[in-house]
Parts: structure tokens; sequence; C-alpha cells
């Protein structure tokens, strides 16, 4: 049972990493993680993302716990995708969900400069960006793992307006 589960798991992460691109226009305000292990690797030298590759791509599914193997499926879409040592954002969405927005460092640099002194009981950031789907995340037990996966190829506009901002620890 647990083979088949683990199979069905990989063969829609598999079919949802492999889909047409489409650009879309999102909007939505900045939520905050602060412990967020969506991309632990953000920042690690070359060599410390290879041997931590080396260990997602090879290990034996049988020796993890279910949020092991989260983590490690969900690396690995992070790593086809190219955007595992990218910048990345959370942004709650007009229909309330939460998604992971991953970006590159000229793009995230519109972004980081209005997240620097928020007052998160008093201001929210408000981002729109052009960007595609590239999963729906994994499902998870524990639901760390299981939000949408974007890449913003554009941010359009950034504004910091009065609001709270949304956090979680």
């Amino acid at each position: 049972m647990k083979q088949y589960l683990l199979f069905t798991l990989l063969t829609i992460s598999l079919i949802s990493c492999k889909r047409t691109s489409v650009n879309k226009t999102i909007e939505g305000t900045i939520y905050i993680k602060l412990i967020d292990l969506n991309n632990v690797v953000y920042g690690m030298s070359n060599d410390e993302i290879e041997k931590i590759k080396k260990e997602i791509f090879n290990q034996k599914k049988n020796d993890f716990s279910k949020s092991e193997k989260s983590f490690m499926e969900y690396h690995k879409i992070l790593f086809k995708s190219d955007l595992i040592n990218k910048p990345h954002f959370k942004l709650k969405t007009k229909k309330g969900k939460i998604i992971n927005v991953y970006t590159n460092e000229n793009e995230y640099t519109k972004l980081a400069k209005h997240l620097r002194k928020l007052n998160r009981e008093e201001e929210k950031v408000i981002v729109k960006f052009e960007g595609v789907k590239i999963s729906d995340g994994i499902f998870d037990p524990d639901g760390i793992f299981d939000q949408a996966i974007f890449k913003a190829t554009k941010i359009i506009s950034v504004e910091k307006t009065v609001g709270k901002t949304e956090w979680h620890k």
C-alpha cells in the first residue's frame, strides 16, 4: 500500500512538472512564514547544494518518514525546475490560497525593499507578478509542502499599504 501511494505521488509530481507552461498574472498579499522549510538550501554554496542534490535523488524511500519524503519530493521539483537556489516569497492570493513564488535576484529586489522595516501589524504588501505554475505542490499530511509553486518571470508591481500582514510561525 505504501509503495502504491508513493508511486501515485511521484507520478502526480512528474505530470505536474511536465505541464505546458502558461503565463499567468497573479496578485496577492505577502504572507510571512517565520520558519520556512520550502527552500532550505537558498544561499548555500554550490558544493553544498550538489551534496544535498545527490542525497535527495539517491536515497532509498523506505528509510524516511512521510514528512521527510515530502521534503525530498518538493525539493526534487525545485531542482528539476532550476529554482533551488532562487529567492522566494509566499503570497496569499485573492482566493485565499497560499502559494510559493520563486524568482531571480533582480526581480526579487523590487520586493525586498518593501519588506525591509515592514510593520506587520500596520502594513501589508500587495504584489502582482507574471509567471508560470510549476507544480501544485506535494500532498503532505503536515501541510508544509502542499502549496503550489510558481516561477515569477516578472514582478509587475509592489505596493506597501495600510493593513495587517498575515503570518504564521
